[in-house]
């Protein structure tokens, strides 16, 4: 697929997210106006639980977004002042490396005994990575781990995943979206680490995924972490690499049939909110 294509269909993914929120808010504040000014609304449950469920699972959204939006903020903060706060020279295994997967000016270091590597950034991502990385890993584990982070920089994967757990959320009430939204996140490991198997190992990538998993984690990138399948992510990437197909999720069903009867009753809910808003005075206007 083309860069063109790429940006088409990436618009298009966006919007798809965009526009059901922005008609759910918008519903929102016509149930607000129709409860306002139809008196009549409190005699008939119907109409009043209609207006009701358009408003409390607006505002449940909202809520769940604004959550969402200072975890980001906050982890971001953190990641940046460590990458600010302690910039080390390139050791020369992690420079090489760089090099060869033409990295150059892409890759931050700090000091840190627990050896980590992380791509962060939105618009422009970079990867920063620890000292102690280099103490941990042979020459070609930290290649592997680079490879790894670089298919995350190409595709902004930082920008993506934070779009999908904005919108994860907002659709908080429906009980599929925190769990489609993790299944993403792990997806995204499985193709940086397909991409990272064409420049390097399966035997090395799986070595340095495997010891890195094994050592203590860095406080700050711990705390910026969003929260999520961690367990069951690197179980689905370790039996990627082996050959393996990763096992399929459990009770995927029960949460898709789950969230399509909320959405039925949201979405009939949202058809009377409509239809009511020819009762109002001067019309919808």
């Amino acid at each position: 697929m083309n860069a063109v294509a790429r940006r088409v269909l990436g618009a298009c993914a966006w919007l798809a997210m965009a526009v059901p929120v922005l008609v759910h808010i918008g519903l929102a504040v016509l149930a607000v106006r129709e409860f306002v000014a139809l008196g009549w609304l409190t005699r008939t449950w119907f109409e009043m639980a209609a207006v009701s469920v358009v408003f409390v699972t607006a505002a449940a959204g909202l809520a769940g977004t604004a959550i969402v939006l200072v975890r980001a903020v906050r982890g971001a903060r953190g990641v940046r002042g460590l990458a600010r706060s302690a910039q080390e020279p390139c050791p020369a295994l992690i420079e090489a490396a760089a090099d060869d997967l033409r990295l150059g000016g892409e890759v931050d270091v700090v000091r840190g005994s627990e050896p980590f590597a992380v791509t962060y950034g939105l618009v422009r991502p970079r990867i920063l990575v620890s000292t102690g990385l280099a103490a941990a890993l042979t020459a070609e584990g930290i290649a592997a781990v680079l490879a790894h982070e670089r298919h995350h920089v190409r595709y902004r994967d930082p920008l993506r995943l934070l779009a999908v757990r904005v919108a994860a959320g907002y659709w908080c009430w429906v009980p599929a979206a925190g769990w489609l939204a993790r299944r993403l996140a792990v997806r995204r490991e499985l193709a940086a680490d397909r991409a990272a198997v064409g420049w390097t190992s399966r035997a090395d990538l799986a070595g340095a995924l495997l010891k890195l998993a094994s050592l203590p984690a860095s406080p700050a990138l711990a705390a910026a972490r969003p929260p999520g399948d961690e367990p069951g992510s690197l179980e689905a990437r370790v039996d990627q690499l082996e050959g393996t197909r990763p096992q399929r999720p459990r009770r995927a069903l029960g949460r898709l049939l789950g969230s399509g009867g909320v959405l039925t009753v949201v979405m009939a809910a949202s058809v009377c909110c409509a239809g009511l808003a020819q009762a109002l005075p001067g019309g919808l206007l």
